[in-house]
């Protein structure tokens, strides 16, 4: 462990560097066991349900297996393609051109056994995530998966600093749905009346 007071910061370790891209056949078989249940909480955090999401990312796995498909960044591409497939779950053919629906409020995507693993706090965290506007819950949803703003900046098209700055509003939304500025405020009046 680094002392605090070396002056180097460490930088975060990037998910995924490029490499010799491979076919996406062989990357589906090898990714499918380990990336599955990550890419579809991606998805259910963005708000869509559970079967949407299981939908979507198996398509993303499909999609992968493309004749002739190389992919040089797997983890990003499937979840942007699962994310693109799960949009196209919520927008009707006539609507083409309409906003991407707010997710709704609640959280509806629990499996039975899911929803007994779920504690009130974590169910309080997801519940304000999915109140988050969509930006926001994106850049939430990258950077819960270790994705670094570099890497989601480029799966999102957006920059660096859109990210960051979409970051630190959603955490100071969730800190304030659960209380904790307030919590810190308290603290520190406190420490002063000492």
């Amino acid at each position: 462990m680094e002392d605090a007071g070396s002056g180097e910061l460490s930088v975060a370790e990037p998910l995924e560097t490029a490499s010799v891209a491979l076919p996406g056949r062989e990357l589906a078989e090898e990714l499918h066991h380990a990336e599955y249940p990550a890419l579809v909480r991606f998805l259910l955090l963005h708000g869509a349900s559970w079967a949407e999401a299981q939908d979507a990312a198996q398509d993303a796995f499909t999609q992968m297996c493309t004749p002739g498909l190389s992919i040089a960044y797997p983890k990003a591409w499937l979840r942007t393609v699962a994310f693109r497939a799960w949009v196209r779950q919520q927008v009707k053919p006539e609507d083409a051109c309409a906003e991407l629906p707010e997710p709704r409020g609640v959280m509806r995507w629990q499996t039975p056994a899911h929803a007994a693993e779920v504690g009130e706090e974590e169910r309080r965290v997801i519940t304000l995530l999915l109140q988050l506007p969509a930006k926001q819950r994106a850049a939430m949803a990258w950077h819960l998966d270790g994705f670094t703003t570099q890497e989601s900046a480029r799966a999102m098209s957006t920059t660096q600093a859109a990210v960051r700055q979409n970051l630190t509003r959603a955490r100071a939304a969730l800190k304030a749905g659960l209380g904790l500025e307030a919590d810190h405020a308290g603290e520190e009046s406190r420490g002063n009346d000492e």
